[in-house]
């Protein structure tokens, strides 16, 4: 039996538990501007067009409670634009997963989504942990490479639909792709967010220091791989024990099949499959090939048409009917999803808009004045963890740290190349956890898996990490890194 629903329409549970939780922290984010006092530090220009903090320049502007109540929901709105400018990175992305959702619809009613995860279920079958290991460090690699996080959105559909056919479930298909490419991004070793500028405000050389992010980078895979691994070999053995066993019985009866099924369902029209095959292979290699190019700016419109082209021109040639239908049907079943983002958005308008920002970063970079280089080290760390909360997206988190924090933490014997490992291990990790990030959020609502039961999917992992953090900076530190 397969259901007639989309594998990209957002699930309205997982969609009404994760606006409840995102509403309950813009309310404890206006709590926090009652105890809080606003203030200000001076900016100035960079050259990457940007303002960065001037360390020394702190100013206390007013005394905490000043900010209106009615904010809290207002924030929702000036999450578009705010300080005046229209929020570009936001409603790009938003467009993005709007027309990715058209695509991807197409691409499922067609039947050729299910054609070509077939075809490589029928490759793999007898090697699935073998794919585990393949897919994950693909992600990984498109994460720690090129920084590419939001632009994985549209595979998510096609590693959980893989997840399924291999008889596993959505947090799997989530896990090969999801939380490989966030893991990816924080154990970064050429990431343009986070390497990239913040070795630039810390006045390191470009991209170097990358033996000992290498290092990290393999440890981060053996433990995402293990962690991986043995999860599918807990749902080998017993696939009731996934904790969304019942709410993937629909997607689930769509794409779970049997070797020789696969094979009949691997059975299609060659030229969709060839066709999507290819514009595949173009995309891969133009998130590759970006940031040498200086077109990463761009990525989200190249995939997008890319998806554009694959849906329609394969589903022509499939000889599908009711293609345009189909595609606005599929914008309209991921548009109620879309709205998390200025949601999660607005807990860092709040805090922004209040002027509790300025503080909060004046507090971490107070902190760092201990005579232990060991300590103040977890403390840049620790306080990249909490901005993280805020401030997700890792560019403008650097701009705002680590102008500050280099400084401060060169008085005390930390390097400024060990400043910035900290801060890109603190940066990333947390994308996959917090849920302030709307990344996050639309990915889990294109599954069936709720916030709550992705918490307890990843906090064991995540606290691993953490721990490995740890003793990587106190090597960097022991090492004069």
């Amino acid at each position: 039996m397969q259901s007639n629903a989309s594998s990209f329409q957002i699930n309205k549970k997982s969609l009404i538990k994760a606006a409840i939780i995102v509403f309950a922290l813009i309310v404890f984010s206006y709590c926090l501007t009652l105890f809080v006092a606003p203030g200000s530090y001076e900016r100035v220009e960079d050259g990457y067009g940007k303002s960065a903090v001037v360390p020394g320049s702190y100013t206390q502007t007013a005394q905490p409670g000043q900010y209106p109540v009615y904010n809290i929901l207002f924030s929702i709105i000036k999450a578009f634009a705010p300080a005046g400018s229209p929020n570009i990175t936001m409603i790009s992305i938003m467009l993005f997963i709007l027309l990715i959702g058209g695509a991807f619809t197409l691409l499922d009613k067609s039947g050729i989504l299910r054609a070509v995860i077939a075809k490589i279920a029928a490759k793999m079958y007898h090697k699935k942990y073998l794919l585990i290991a393949v897919i994950s460090f693909v992600f990984m690699f498109l994460g720690s490479f090129f920084g590419i996080l939001e632009e994985i959105i549209p595979l998510v559909p096609l590693a959980v639909g893989l997840a399924f056919m291999l008889g596993w479930d959505s947090l799997m298909g989530l896990g090969i792709s999801l939380l490989s490419a966030g893991f990816g991004f924080a154990a970064a070793l050429y990431n343009p967010f986070s390497i990239g500028i913040a070795q630039s405000l810390a006045g390191v050389p470009l991209y170097s220091g990358t033996l000992l992010r290498l290092f990290f980078f393999i440890a981060v895979y053996a433990v995402l791989l293990v962690f991986l691994i043995c999860y599918a070999r807990k749902l080998d053995k017993n696939p009731m024990a996934s904790s969304v066993y019942d709410a993937d019985t629909a997607r689930r009866e769509k794409y779970r099949l049997f070797p020789e099924q696969i094979k009949q369902a691997a059975q299609f029209k060659k030229a969709p499959i060839l066709l999507t095959g290819i514009l595949m292979a173009l995309m891969f290699a133009y998130l590759v090939s970006a940031s040498f190019l200086g077109v990463a700016d761009y990525s989200m419109i190249v995939i997008a048409v890319i998806f554009i082209i694959a849906s329609t021109t394969g589903a022509a040639l499939a000889g599908y009917k009711g293609i345009m239908r189909t595609f606005f049907r599929g914008i309209a079943d991921i548009a109620p999803g879309i709205l998390l983002i200025p949601m999660a958005m607005a807990v860092s308008t709040i805090i922004s808009d209040s002027g509790i920002q300025d503080t909060l970063l004046y507090a971490a970079s107070s902190a760092v004045s201990g005579s232990s280089p060991f300590i103040n080290v977890l403390i840049i760390y620790a306080a990249v963890l909490v901005l993280e909360f805020f401030v997700s997206q890792a560019s403008a988190k650097a701009f705002l740290i680590m102008p500050l924090i280099v400084p401060l933490a060169a008085m005390t014997g930390v390097s400024g190349q060990t400043s910035v490992f900290a801060y890109a291990l603190g940066d990333g990790f947390l994308n996959v956890l917090y849920p302030t990030n709307p990344l996050l959020l639309i990915a889990l609502g294109l599954t069936t898996v709720s916030y709550p039961k992705w918490f307890k999917f990843t906090i064991g992992i995540q606290l691993v990490i953490m721990v490995l953090s740890v003793g990587f900076l106190m090597i960097a530190v022991a090492i004069g890194y």
